[in-house]
């Protein structure tokens, strides 16, 4: 027994007559009586009573035929959901997002939650250099993170670079002037953001205090921005870190710099492997980003 035998029954039993089910169905009715027959064989009962005026549905046939419309309820909603998948109104996405970048996640969600409400979208957390890795290994589908050296192997959408700004407990700003300089902070503890493989951010603030001939206090090293910010938030230390983190993160207990004297600048981007088909609905959140 098959889709299409299940098919034909049910329509056999709605239409109330052979003939006209097959008129139905548009095929013709001898084949369609032996379809009937042939039910009844495989099953070795009767599922239509047939009498010279009028047929009943036996027991066995009222079960085949609420097997049959449940059967083909399912296929139909199977093959409404493969639609919307291959259409990319429906199916997943999983995206990638580095603790420097999720402020700015939370905006392109919002846009893709209104447009395709039935895609489900995964959120893998971690630092850049984590998520690079799950990109290569196709573990996610797209990354928001911080712009790497490298990007020979990727499609990259770029988003505004933002500059570096130093965050400093609230009770020792009054220490400092009312715009820092390296000078004025070079003795104090040091929160510094942990290196990672090919991202430059870490070893180009060190350069700049060397190039200052400053040795900076380092007490805590992290890759987590968030973990920073809330030491630094605790008064564990000051931090230089990428201006896009502190608009979302918790900084009752700060105060935040604009930093000129550290020029280096990092570039928020969206990746995706080159080359390696994706799913539609991720294909729908890569073209929303701008």
């Amino acid at each position: 027994m098959d889709v299409r035998q299940l098919r034909y029954y049910k329509e056999i039993v709605d239409q109330g007559s052979i003939s006209k089910a097959a008129e139905r169905l548009h095929i013709a009715q001898p084949p369609l009586s032996q379809l009937l027959k042939k039910l009844e064989d495989d099953f070795n009962t009767e599922l239509i009573r047939r009498y010279r005026q009028k047929w009943e549905v036996t027991e066995s046939g009222e079960l085949l035929y609420r097997y049959a419309v449940q059967i083909l309820g399912q296929m139909a909603e199977v093959k409404k959901r493969i639609n919307e998948v291959e259409e990319g109104s429906a199916g997943s996405v999983n995206v990638g997002v580095s603790s420097a970048c999720y402020n700015m996640l939370i905006d392109y969600i919002a846009e893709f939650r209104a447009q395709f409400p039935k895609i489900k979208i995964s959120i893998h957390s971690g630092d850049s250099e984590t998520l690079l890795n799950k990109l290569k290994q196709q573990e996610i589908d797209l990354a928001l993170l911080i712009r790497p050296g490298n990007t020979e192997q990727f499609d990259t959408k770029s988003l505004d670079p933002e500059q570096s700004i130093l965050i400093v407990p609230d009770s020792w700003a009054p220490s400092l002037p009312a715009e820092p300089a390296l000078k004025d902070i070079g003795h104090l503890p040091f929160i510094m953001l942990g290196e990672m493989e090919d991202y430059s951010f870490h070893s180009s603030l060190l350069r700049i205090f060397k190039a200052h001939h400053i040795e900076p206090d380092i007490v805590i090293e992290c890759k987590d921005i968030p973990i920073l910010v809330a030491l630094v938030n605790r008064g564990l230390g000051i931090s230089i870190i990428p201006r896009m983190n502190y608009k979302s993160l918790f900084v009752e207990h700060l105060r935040i710099y604009e930093f000129t004297q550290f020029e280096a600048s990092v570039e928020p981007v969206v990746m995706k492997l080159r080359d390696v088909p994706v799913s539609k609905a991720a294909e729908k959140f890569w073209n929303i980003v701008q």
